[in-house]
C-alpha cells in the first residue's frame, strides 16, 4: 500500500516541477523578446516617425492612487514618434485626483515636451455599467486619434512603451488589439505587497508567457495600457455592447476575437504600483481578481495553469497529511516536497519574470496565499459583490452585474 501512495506523491512531484520548467520556460522567451524588441527598437524611432499614426490614450481615474503623481507623469512622459493625445477622465471635478493630474499636466506643457494632454468630467455612471467603463465610453466619444489606448491610473508606463505596443498591432496580421502584460517591481513592504507582486508575477504572468508562447496571441485582453484599430472599436459598437458587464478588458478581448481579429502582446512590460497593502485590502484584492476570472476568462486553456498550481498545492498538502496520519513517513515527506515546490516555484517565476526579491520575512506568503484560494473562492460565491473604486457592484450567480439598474454607487 505505501508503496503505491509514494508512488502517486512521486509523479505529482515531477508533474510539478515538469510544470514550473514549461512556465520558466515561456518567461525566459518572454524576456528575452522584450530585449529583442527594445534593441530592435531603438534605432526605429525616427524611421516610424512620419508612418505611425497619431493615438489617443484615455486614462480613467477615480481617487488617488499611490504616488499617483508619478503615475500620470510618466503617461505623459513617453517618446511616441507620431502625435499623441491624453486624457485623464474622471467622475467628477471635486475627485482628489484631479488636483495631481492638474499640476503633472501642467507641468508637462512647460517642460516643453511633446502630447497634449487635458482632463475631462464624465459625470456619474449610469447604473448599466461600471464607472471605469463609463469613463472609458465618454473618453472615446472625445478621442481624435487614429489609434486610441486605455490606460490604468495606477500603472507608470516605460517612455517607450506606447511605441512597442503600436508597431506590435500594425506589424500583426489580423492583429484588432494590442495589449501589454502588467508587472509587479516593486519590492515589497508588506505581506499584502508580496502577496499581490506573486499573485501577478508567479501565477497570472508566466500563464499568460505560455500562451503567447503557444498561439501567439491571447483569446483575452489583460488591458492595464491597450491599444485599437478604429475598425475594430465600431465592432463593438463604441463599447456599447459591454453594457452589465463586471470586467471590460477581458470582455473586450472575447469580442474581438469573435469579430475576427486577434489580441496581441506586447513584448514590453508594464509596472503596477503597489505598496503599503494590509493583509485585509489584499484580501478584498485576491478576492475581486477570483471574481474577475470567473466572469472575465473565456478560455480554460488559460484557467487551467492557473488553476493546476493551486491543485498541485492541494493535492501535495493533503497526500502529505494523511500519509503522517498513517505514519507512511517516506510519502509524507515527498508529498510535502510538493507542496514546498510550488512555494517556490512561485516566487522563481516571479523574480524570472522581473519582480523585485521576496524577503525572508515574507517566505510564507506563496504557500498562504494557496491556501486562502478556495476561502477567497467561497466569499465569491456566498457573497457575490465587488467593492471597486469607491463602488458596490452586485453579481449574479456567473459574476456578471446582477440587475444593472439596483448597482449602486457611494463616494469614498
Amino acid at each position: 500500500m505505501e508503496y503505491a501512495t509514494i508512488s502517486l506523491a512521486v509523479l505529482l512531484l515531477v508533474a510539478t516541477i515538469w510544470d514550473h520548467l514549461r512556465l520558466r520556460r515561456a518567461v525566459r522567451a518572454q524576456r528575452a523578446a522584450s530585449r529583442s524588441h527594445g534593441l530592435a527598437g531603438a534605432g526605429a524611432g525616427d524611421l516610424c516617425s512620419r508612418t505611425l499614426p497619431s493615438v489617443t490614450v484615455i486614462r480613467p481615474v477615480r481617487g488617488l492612487d499611490v504616488e499617483a503623481a508619478k503615475n500620470v507623469a510618466a503617461a505623459l512622459r513617453n517618446d511616441y514618434p507620431g502625435e499623441v493625445e491624453t486624457i485623464f477622465v474622471f467622475d467628477e471635478e471635486y475627485d482628489p485626483g484631479v488636483a495631481s493630474v492638474r499640476k503633472a499636466i501642467a507641468d508637462h506643457v512647460a517642460s516643453g515636451r511633446r502630447g497634449a494632454a487635458r482632463i475631462l468630467v464624465a459625470g456619474q455612471p449610469p447604473p448599466t455599467m461600471t464607472g471605469k467603463l463609463h469613463a472609458m465610453m465618454v473618453g472615446l466619444g472625445r478621442a481624435v486619434g487614429d489609434l486610441v489606448a486605455f490606460g490604468d491610473s495606477d500603472t507608470r508606463p516605460h517612455p517607450d512603451s506606447l511605441r512597442k505596443l503600436v508597431e506590435k498591432l500594425l506589424t500583426t496580421e489580423r492583429a484588432g488589439a494590442a495589449f501589454v502584460p502588467v508587472l509587479a517591481t516593486e519590492a515589497p513592504q508588506t505581506a499584502g505587497d508580496a502577496g499581490a507582486a506573486l499573485m501577478l508575477n508567479g501565477l497570472y504572468g508566466p500563464a499568460v508567457a505560455a500562451t503567447v508562447r503557444k498561439s501567439g496571441d491571447m483569446p483575452f485582453i489583460m488591458g492595464q495600457l491597450m491599444v485599437f484599430r478604429r475598425e475594430t472599436l465600431k465592432t463593438l459598437h463604441g463599447l456599447e455592447s459591454l453594457r452589465g458587464e463586471l470586467v471590460d478588458d477581458m470582455r473586450i478581448g472575447t469580442d474581438v476575437v469573435a469579430a475576427g481579429y486577434r489580441n496581441v502582446v506586447s513584448a514590453d512590460t508594464l509596472p503596477i504600483v503597489m505598496r503599503g497593502l494590509g493583509l485585509a485590502e489584499f484580501f478584498r484584492m485576491f478576492r475581486r481578481w477570483l471574481i474577475f476570472s470567473r466572469s472575465g476568462l473565456p478560455s480554460w486553456s488559460f484557467k487551467l495553469p492557473v488553476w493546476l498550481r493551486g491543485l498541485e498545492f492541494w493535492l501535495g498538502l493533503l497526500m502529505a497529511t494523511f500519509a503522517l496520519a498513517d505514519r507512511h513517513y517516506a510519502t509524507a515527506i515527498v508529498a510535502a516536497a510538493t507542496v514546498v515546490a510550488v512555494s517556490v516555484s512561485m516566487v522563481r517565476l516571479h523574480r524570472a519574470l522581473g519582480g523585485a526579491a521576496i524577503g525572508w520575512r515574507h517566505a510564507w506568503v506563496p504557500a498562504a496565499l494557496l491556501l486562502m484560494g478556495p476561502l477567497v473562492l467561497l466569499s465569491a460565491i456566498l457573497k457575490p459583490e465587488v467593492a471597486w473604486r469607491g463602488r458596490t457592484y452586485h453579481l449574479d450567480a456567473r459574476s456578471k452585474l446582477h440587475r444593472p439598474e439596483a448597482a449602486h454607487a457611494h463616494r469614498t
